[in-house]
Parts: C-alpha cells; sequence; structure tokens
C-alpha cells in the first residue's frame, strides 16, 4: 500500500458523548466551518521556497443555492453559499489567481452532496486541491478536534507503473512542505486545520487554517500545471530544476520542529495474501461470463477433454481464434479449481462438480473472491457511489489494490463478472448494486468495513486518485461553478480508459437491452432484432430507406445501447461527402501551427480513439472505394500497415492487436445510412463494399401508424398550440397512400416537421404552404414528369379552401424551379 493512503486518526481523546456511524449534521457542521474559513480570508505575505509571495482577496458573490438542494442542508437555515474567494498572488517575475470555493460531490450514493474545499486556478480552471471535509465528521464523535487533512503528493500518472518513480516526482514537494513549516499527519499529509465537535468551531484558527491552505496551494502549483499549460504569469515563485536537485542532498524525516502524527492503517491485503492480480472474462457477452462458464464445466462434466479439443470448442462454440484468447479462458477455469488439467486432458476437480450441483451466482462469486483481488471492492465502490462508470471504477479500484494496470481491462474484466453474477445491473450512467450484491457485502461484511474505511479516505482527498475525477454516474444538474471560475468545457470521451467491454471477444446486443433506446421511433417490426442480430454476428451494418425515417436516429440509438453495456462509449458521426479520400477516413500529415507536418487521424481512427463506434451519415454521397482505400481490409478483419509515419518515425498500422498503433476491437462497428431514393444520382456502392456491411431496409411506417403519429404530435400539449381538427385531416390525407405517398415514400420525420412548424407558426394554409417549401419539396426533386404532375396536383388540393393565393403562387413557383424542363399546365 502506498505511503499516501494512510488514515487520519486524532491525538484527542473523545470526550463522553452520543456516538452516530453516520452523524447527519456532518454536512451542515462541514459547510459552518467553511465559511468561517472562507469568511477569514485577507492579504497575506508569505515565503514560498524562499521566493516572497504577496496576497491579495477578492471576495465573489454566493453562488445560487442548487436548485435540487443539498442533502443535510436547509438553504432557509444553511444559506446562503459560503462566499467564494480569489487571490491574486504576486512574486518577483511572476503571478498567478487561485480560486478557494465550497463544492460537493455529484454523484448518488453514500458520498452524495458532501461539502469540502476546492482550490483551482482561475485561468484554467485546474483542480490542485480538493478535500471532502464532511466525510471526516461523519462518524466522529461530539467533543473530538478532528482533523482535515490535505494531501501533497504529486499526482500519479495514468502511465505511471512504478511506486518508485512516483515517489522520486513527489519527493521535492514533499521536502518543500516541510521546509514551510506545514503540520505533517501523515508522510503525504498536511494538517489544514481541525474542527471542533459539535459547534465546527476551525483550529487553531479559521486564519491559520486558511494560509495553510494558501501556502500549500503556491507550492503544489508549479508540480500540478501540466506541460504547455498556462496558470502562471511569468516565471513560477521556485524553479523545480533547483528543488528536485536539493532532493538529493536529504531523502525524507520532517524538518525541525515539524509534529508527525503516526498513523496505523489496517491492512486491507495482507502481505500473505496469495491471491491472484490477474483475472481472465468469458467469451459470449459481457452479461454472460458465468453462463459461458457454466455451459463450459458442464461440457467437462459429461466427457474429459484433450486440450486441443477444448480449445476446438471454444473456437466452434463461441468463435475465439486468438491463442492467448483461448489460454486465458482455460486458466480461468484451472485457477479458479474447478478443472484441473490430467494426463493432457481437461476434467472437472470435485469443487468444480460440486459447483454444477447448484451454480448459484453467490457460490462463483466466493471462488472468484477467494482466487482474485478486487472483486469485493468493486462491489463496495458501487455501493458507495451509486452509480459507478468505467473511470470511477478504475481509479478507485487501482488506488484501493495500490496496482496500476496498464490498460483498463482487468478493472472491466471484475465489472463484468459481476454483472453476469447479477451482483450489478449496468445502465446507461453506470453500474449499480443489486440485492444480490448487496447480500454479497452483507456475507463480507468485516472486510466492507476495512474497504470502507480506506475508500472513505481515497475521495475525501481527490488528489490521491491521479489525473481523473470520479464522478460516479448521474450529475445533478446544478454543477458547482463558483463565481469567477472558468467554465470548462464539455469533456471529451476520456480516451485513457477503456470501455469495460471494449475489448471482449464477442459482441451480444440484443433487442431487449436496445429497445428503451429506440423507444421514441416507429420501427418496423422485427427491425431491431435484426439489427442486433447482424451486429452481434459481427458485421458492420448500412440503414437503407427513405428520407426521414429515423435511421441515423436509429444508428445513434444503437451505439448508445452498446455503450449501456460497455462495448463502446457511443456514436462519433460523420456525414460523408463526395470530396472524402482515405485522408477524410484515416487521416495524413496536416500542417501544424510551428509550420511542420505532422499525422492527423481521420474519422476511422478518431472514433477508434475514443473507443466510440462510427456513424456514416448519407455514406453514398462519397466514392465509397476511394475514400476508404486500405480500410476495406480492416473492415474485413484483417490488419493493415499504412504507408503514414507517426512523429516517433512509427509506422501508422491499424488492427486487433496490441501492437498496432491503433487497436481496433473486436466488438467496433461502423453503421452507416444511405437514402434509396437519390441511390442512383450519387455513387454506387461496390459489391466489395456491400459484402462488408448487412443491410437493412428502414421503410416508412404503414397508413395506419404514420396518421397515428401526425395527429399525436399535432394535437399533444405544449409551449405552441395544437393544430385545429381541419388542418390535421388535410396532412393525414396529404400523407397517405392514395396522396403523396402514392409517388414518393417519404418518411414521418418530414412530416413531423411540418407539424411542429405549423404550430409554432399559426397560419392557417399558409402555414402548411411555407412548411411545404421548407421541408417537403426538397425530398421530391428527380421525380419524373408524370408523378412530379400528380404530386403537384396533390399538393395544391390539400391547400384549397384556406390558404392564401398569394402562398400558393410562392409554392407552385418554388416547385416548378425544382423541375425546370418540365411545364405542369394547370395542374
Amino acid at each position: 500500500m502506498s505511503s499516501a493512503a494512510h488514515s487520519i486518526t486524532s491525538e484527542t481523546t473523545p470526550a463522553p458523548a452520543e456516538a452516530t456511524t453516520d452523524r447527519p449534521d456532518a454536512n451542515r457542521i462541514a459547510l459552518r466551518a467553511l465559511r468561517s474559513l472562507l469568511d477569514a480570508a485577507a492579504p497575506m505575505d508569505l515565503t514560498v521556497e524562499g521566493a516572497p509571495v504577496h496576497v491579495e482577496v477578492e471576495r465573489l458573490p454566493s453562488a445560487p443555492w442548487p436548485a435540487r438542494g443539498l442533502e443535510g442542508l436547509d438553504q432557509s437555515a444553511d444559506g446562503p453559499l459560503p462566499r467564494a474567494v480569489r487571490l491574486r498572488c504576486t512574486w518577483p517575475g511572476g503571478s498567478t489567481e487561485l480560486l478557494f470555493s465550497v463544492a460537493w460531490w455529484q454523484t448518488k450514493g453514500a458520498y452524495r452532496h458532501l461539502v469540502g474545499i476546492k482550490i483551482n486556478v482561475v485561468s484554467t480552471n485546474r483542480e490542485i486541491l480538493w478535500t471532502t471535509v464532511a466525510l471526516r465528521l461523519r462518524d466522529r464523535l461530539n467533543g473530538e478536534d478532528v482533523p482535515v487533512p490535505a494531501s501533497f503528493s504529486a499526482w500519479r500518472r495514468k502511465d505511471e507503473d512504478a511506486e518508485e518513480k512516483f515517489r522520486q516526482r513527489s519527493m521535492p514537494l514533499k521536502l518543500a512542505v516541510e521546509r514551510a513549516g506545514l503540520p505533517l499527519v501523515t508522510p503525504w499529509n498536511m494538517e489544514a486545520f481541525s474542527i471542533r465537535l459539535p459547534d465546527g468551531e476551525v483550529l487553531p484558527s479559521p486564519e491559520e487554517g486558511f494560509r495553510r491552505l494558501a501556502h500549500l496551494a503556491l507550492l503544489k502549483l508549479p508540480f500540478f500545471l501540466r506541460d504547455g499549460e498556462d496558470g502562471i504569469e511569468g516565471k513560477p515563485p521556485f524553479d523545480l530544476a533547483e528543488l528536485a536537485a536539493a532532493n538529493g542532498e536529504r531523502q525524507g524525516g520532517p524538518a525541525a520542529g515539524t509534529a508527525v502524527v503516526e498513523m496505523v492503517e489496517p491492512a486491507l491485503r495482507p502481505s500473505d495474501d496469495a491471491r491472484r492480480d490477474g483475472v481472465w472474462s468469458m467469451p459470449g457477452g459481457v452479461r454472460h461470463y458465468k453462463q459461458t462458464l457454466d455451459t463450459l464445466l458442464s461440457e467437462l462434466r459429461d466427457r474429459r477433454l484433450p486440450e486441443a479439443d477444448f480449445f476446438a470448442l471454444l473456437h466452434d462454440r463461441y468463435e475465439v481464434t486468438g491463442e492467448t484468447a483461448r489460454q486465458g479462458y482455460t486458466n480461468l477455469l484451472l485457477h479458479l479449481g474447478l478443472v484441473k488439467l490430467s494426463g493432457g486432458r481437461l476434467e472437472l476437480t470435485p469443487e468444480g462438480e460440486s459447483y454444477l450441483e447448484d451454480p448459484q451466482p453467490r457460490a462463483l462469486f466466493e471462488h472468484l473472491h477467494a482466487t482474485y483481488t478486487g472483486f469485493l471492492e468493486v462491489l463496495v465502490i458501487a455501493k458507495a457511489l451509486g452509480r459507478m462508470d468505467t473511470s470511477s471504477a478504475r481509479n478507485l479500484l487501482t488506488a484501493l489494490l495500490d496496482k496500476h494496470w496498464r490498460t483498463s481491462n482487468q478493472v472491466s474484466f471484475r465489472r463484468n463478472w459481476l454483472l453476469s453474477l447479477a451482483a450489478t445491473e449496468r445502465q446507461g450512467d453506470g453500474d449499480a448494486l443489486t440485492d444480490l450484491g448487496r447480500q454479497i457485502l452483507a456475507d463480507h461484511a468485516a472486510e466492507e468495513a476495512r474497504i470502507r474505511s480506506r475508500l472513505d479516505e481515497l475521495l475525501a482527498d481527490r488528489s490521491l486518485l491521479g489525473d481523473s475525477v470520479v464522478t460516479g454516474g448521474d450529475v445533478d444538474e446544478d454543477l458547482v461553478t463558483a463565481p469567477g471560475a472558468t467554465t470548462p468545457a464539455p469533456p471529451e470521451p476520456d480516451a485513457s480508459t477503456a470501455p469495460s467491454a471494449w475489448f471482449d471477444e464477442t459482441l451480444d446486443l440484443t433487442a431487449e437491452l436496445a429497445g428503451p433506446f429506440v423507444s421514441e421511433l416507429e420501427l418496423p417490426a422485427g427491425l431491431l432484432a435484426q439489427a442486433c442480430a447482424a451486429l452481434s454476428a459481427g458485421k458492420h451494418l448500412l440503414f437503407v430507406g427513405p428520407p426521414g425515417t429515423g435511421k441515423t436516429q436509429l444508428a445513434q440509438a444503437l451505439a448508445k445501447a452498446a455503450a449501456s453495456d460497455g462495448y463502446c462509449t457511443g456514436a462519433f458521426v460523420a456525414t460523408a461527402s463526395a470530396d472524402w479520400t482515405t485522408f477524410d477516413t484515416i487521416g495524413g500529415y496536416a500542417l501544424q501551427q510551428n509550420s511542420t507536418l505532422a499525422f492527423r487521424p481521420g474519422v476511422f481512427l478518431r472514433a477508434v480513439e475514443r473507443y466510440q463506434w462510427l456513424v456514416i451519415d448519407e455514406l453514398n454521397r462519397a466514392d465509397v472505394d476511394r475514400a476508404f482505400g486500405e480500410l476495406m481490409t480492416v473492415l474485413s478483419g484483417h490488419p493493415i500497415d499504412t504507408a503514414l509515419l507517426r512523429e516517433d518515425g512509427r509506422t501508422i498500422s491499424i488492427g486487433s492487436n496490441e501492437s498496432h498503433t491503433y487497436r481496433v476491437s473486436p466488438t467496433f462497428r461502423v453503421i452507416a445510412t444511405m437514402n434509396t431514393w437519390d441511390k442512383t444520382s450519387l455513387f454506387r456502392l461496390s459489391y466489395a463494399v456491400q459484402r462488408r456491411f448487412a443491410m437493412i431496409h428502414v421503410d416508412a411506417p404503414d397508413e395506419a401508424t404514420y396518421t397515428r403519429l401526425l395527429e399525436a404530435h399535432a394535437r399533444r400539449e405544449g409551449v405552441a398550440p395544437p393544430l385545429p381538427e381541419g388542418a390535421i385531416g388535410q396532412l393525414t390525407r396529404l400523407f397517405s397512400a392514395s396522396g403523396l405517398l402514392a409517388h414518393r415514400t417519404i418518411g414521418p420525420a418530414v412530416a413531423l416537421d411540418m407539424v411542429h412548424y405549423m404550430r409554432r407558426r399559426q397560419a392557417s394554409g399558409d402555414g402548411l404552404a411555407e412548411a411545404m417549401a421548407m421541408y417537403l419539396l426538397p425530398q421530391l426533386e428527380g421525380l419524373p414528369q408524370e408523378p412530379a404532375a400528380k404530386v403537384l396536383r396533390v399538393l395544391l388540393s390539400s391547400l384549397t379552401g384556406w390558404t392564401s393565393s398569394e402562398a400558393v403562387s410562392r409554392l407552385r413557383r418554388r416547385y416548378e424551379e425544382l423541375f425546370p424542363h418540365q411545364t405542369f399546365g394547370d395542374a
């Protein structure tokens, strides 16, 4: 366990008082203490590593109280929120601005709305300190003085595996804190202040607590700014190279006069823990790990199999082709003790026989927990956060186990195993604990308590978690942005943490799983099941149909459904054009600001980088053979080496192995759309392209469904008034098999756009004529002469009797412009 992981205890002997395991007033006391701390902010002069720093203070207006409130707090009694404080810090040759504000955890679960203090760099919104004050108070007694620590270890980088390397980077900062005389409570934590319960008095004083935090923030600042990141005007207050050099002269031990309280923490993982860290998945889809394991064990109960025959079984039944995967699945069964290898044959052990007699999920969990680390920890995290997403799971589990896996696979495998056991349930915003998961935790109550204690420590000081901030699922609408802070841009998908099933061997997407994501679409019977089956069978998809049938919306919904089970992070949407080449899909060299050329990935590789599925709208608007080029080979499941080079000189390769610079997972898919009525006027799709896609036709709904949709959208309550019944009747006749749809199939999305416009416009038949010109006419281009004349008569008929002659004339002129080589006479 890292030395940054020590828990905080108090030297104060608590007075006899009523004790609770989770005092309900923790948030109220914490907010009271933080208010006095921020109110005590005043101009000051500090010496930061020999540099004189002058600090000016500006109090900002209070942020609005969250519309949904804060748990454990009442606006009338506890509001308003404490005013944030902006510090203007200047030193010879440089300056910066820091923002001190109250913030809270925006997550469901046990940490919801717990308040703390946060320090950000104003210009970049870079968080350099957060300590959750309320969490320190929840299980403490009245009469105690509860220390509130602040961590000063440098961020652990995601690609940093070695604990020693991390310590070497952090040691210069540690020595600087010691030289500053800031009081330590652990080797990597300073005591910012203490809070006396139950009145919330800040000790030794609010002024001293604020001074310590400001001093620590200035010491941490140069360490926490990323390469090339602004945040300091001019030069920093001290030179990092000189500080690192000073580290060579002295390696530890607190500075003279610095008090250190030794901490004792019960080890979460005893040194003699012989359990394995590396677990493996099972084929068949993330929800079916257990089912697959049970099936394989049943096969071995019926007959002993040579290892080669077992590998053949994996290939034939689950399409497992890789040697590494075959060996991994086999080793899992061996390590669990359910199978043994005897005389070159795999057979069940007595434990395997016993398990198969009653293969309950709780029994399999006990086998997993006894063999591998981390399973119980994942359940504790899910319980604490309420919703556990990929980033939260990875950050917290690796910190709890003190393991720094290079990829997120090990975390994902554990999440997926628990999902297959029904100990968790996966939703769009993360994994939630089920009744079975809670029962398992109850079976391991003592272990859960130890893990939860360590988890509280981690979540109380987020700097122990590294670069990513844990959100833990649902985020409130009331985001915490203090006045004067820079509002951060919406985050990009986390490209350093693959979703939980991204590297699974197979995709298992069902209509039942995808159904909630397409609930707003009226799809032909069986179409969703077809799409899910084709995707799960390993094919990419091409949706073909008339405009307005929801093809693009369906493609994005399928990507969202896949994301809900961890197969991707959603959809990367691009629209094809006639100009597309491999530069747009694969990528190519682009001119940089420094006038050099560097590789810039195209839409295909950008989707892969972000762990997203690629959705291409209007695929046939591009010359696909020219645009896809070598990607045709990738789409058929084979790797390629391109003629392009990365900045480090490596050839850009695309394939399924870790050796490729762009690794395409087995669960990655491309979903494209194409309109049927313009397919002859644009680029044709070659047979080679069509062979790589499953083509699914998305037809317009039948007339009854069309009418029901129109009437529902025309009549339902909303901001704009409903349409008159007469207008609804004209629209349903227009979009009927005896009307417009007899000559051109138009999807309902076009008709619904017209309904929404007419409700806003409230202009009788003139509104319908305008809606026709804006939404409908572009879909009629290319009609032959006779159908074009009939369609014009249908349009004019629907306007008769309630539309001005000027509106009718304008529409007719627009229509005739679509067909410049045709004459319509008195149609």
